[in-house]
């Protein structure tokens, strides 16, 4: 494998090969919810932008947030499943040269038997969960790994001029408050 050209952009970005990925945090404060089942909404996201002169397909499909505290230690995600969905053609979206492209990842904070945790789905059908959380700050990023420039899809042939690499985003902060 050729070695791969690597920057970071004042902590914000970070740039593979020409591709700059970044992670957006909409919501810097997200409000814990009191009673059991009660949840609040929050959303974590991806922006890559194709700074190369190529075209390049990226897929978000089964993309999901790791979490860290404060301290830099790393929160345990847990993932289930109950069916399994494939990628299609048109969850291989294409950037042209200059153009971003943003993902959102949506989850829920919930309550439950006075403690707190954070969850949402992916696309492949499967639930991810970050339990026993506190209101505290903690840190979000997406690692995007993708290893092959084209990829058979289930019932709808091949897609091509997938961009391939591996990139986590910079750590961006949020705060559980009540």
């Amino acid at each position: 494998m050729a070695s791969r050209k690597i920057k970071s952009i004042k902590n914000k970005t970070i740039e593979v090969d020409g591709i700059r990925f970044e992670t957006l945090v909409p919501e810097r404060e997200v409000l814990i919810p009191t009673k059991d089942g009660d949840t609040t909404p929050v959303k974590f996201g991806i922006r890559v932008t194709n700074l190369s002169t190529i075209p390049y397909r990226f897929k978000f499909f089964g993309l999901m947030p790791e979490l860290q505290d404060a301290k830099g230690k790393v929160i345990e995600r847990t993932w289930g499943v109950n069916g399994v969905k494939a990628p299609q053609k048109a969850d291989f979206i294409l950037a042209m040269p200059n153009e971003s492209l943003t993902f959102f990842v949506e989850g829920e904070l919930y309550c439950y038997q006075d403690k707190f945790g954070l969850r949402g789905y992916e696309s492949s059908g499967g639930v991810w969960t970050f339990r026993t959380l506190n209101p505290v700050k903690y840190q979000v990023r997406f690692t995007y790994e993708n290893q092959n420039a084209v990829r058979k899809i289930l019932y709808g042939g091949t897609v091509q001029g997938l961009w391939t690499g591996k990139a986590s985003t910079p750590w961006e902060e949020f705060r559980l408050v009540y």
